[in-house]
């Protein structure tokens, strides 16, 4: 499996959540909680869902819940080896 660049999809998350959230993509910093923005679980998943279609990936639906904020997030992608 390729490694996705990082860079990439930490700009198509922040774009995604923005847009599902109806927040400016601003509020959607490497520290911000995912819950504190308004995400819930079904949403997790439905993000999830979406990510999968966009990179072409399969992953665990919990991969946005089991991570607080988008610094985890990415540091579990590539501990995961999703991301380099």
């Amino acid at each position: 499996m390729q490694k996705l660049d990082a860079a990439k999809v930490t700009e198509w998350i922040q774009s995604y959540v923005s847009d599902f959230l109806d927040i400016p993509a601003t509020k959607i910093t490497p520290d911000a909680r995912f819950d504190e923005l308004g995400l819930d679980s079904a949403d997790s998943v439905i993000i999830c869902g979406a990510f999968e279609e966009q990179f072409n990936v399969e992953m665990e639906a919990t991969l946005f819940l089991r991570n607080a904020n988008l610094a985890e997030l990415i540091a579990d992608l590539r501990a995961s080896g999703y991301v380099a």
